[in-house]
């Protein structure tokens, strides 16, 4: 019986020590120069949700809906791009890094695809 108790204890020490990514991340998308965008992501487990404001081309931004995993410190997101000429999908993939950045390649996916390295810094909450 102890012994299942300090298994269980374990288990759930380990699970609150996994990093979760939840939160609205700074990411700029490296590609001639950098373009910041708003990720912002939600983890259930190893779920993750969430939305990208992606710039268009004629000023602005469409959010984008995500869907897909983090395990250990890999993240994999994919969505698709509607726009007025084509529709598109978004695969992006990552790491969390030990500083707690993550970086990684995100491409559009379609008849003028396009790949970009991007980098993200978590973003603090402002104090009050």
């Amino acid at each position: 019986m102890s012994r299942i108790l300090m298994a269980t204890l374990v288990a759930f020490a380990l699970a609150d020590s996994a990093p979760n990514i939840t939160g609205t991340w700074n990411m700029g998308l490296h590609d001639g120069h950098v373009a910041p965008v708003a990720l912002v992501l939600k983890q259930d487990g190893k779920t993750v949700t969430g939305t990208v404001a992606l710039p268009t081309p004629h000023g602005g931004d469409i959010d984008v809906a995500l869907e897909g995993a983090f395990e250990g410190t890999a993240l994999t997101l994919k969505g698709t791009v509607e726009s007025a000429h084509e529709t598109m999908t978004i695969e992006i993939s990552g790491t969390l890094l030990d500083d707690g950045t993550m970086e990684g390649t995100a491409s559009l996916v379609g008849e003028q695809g396009h790949t970009a390295h991007w980098t993200a810094e978590r973003r603090q909450e402002r104090k009050r």
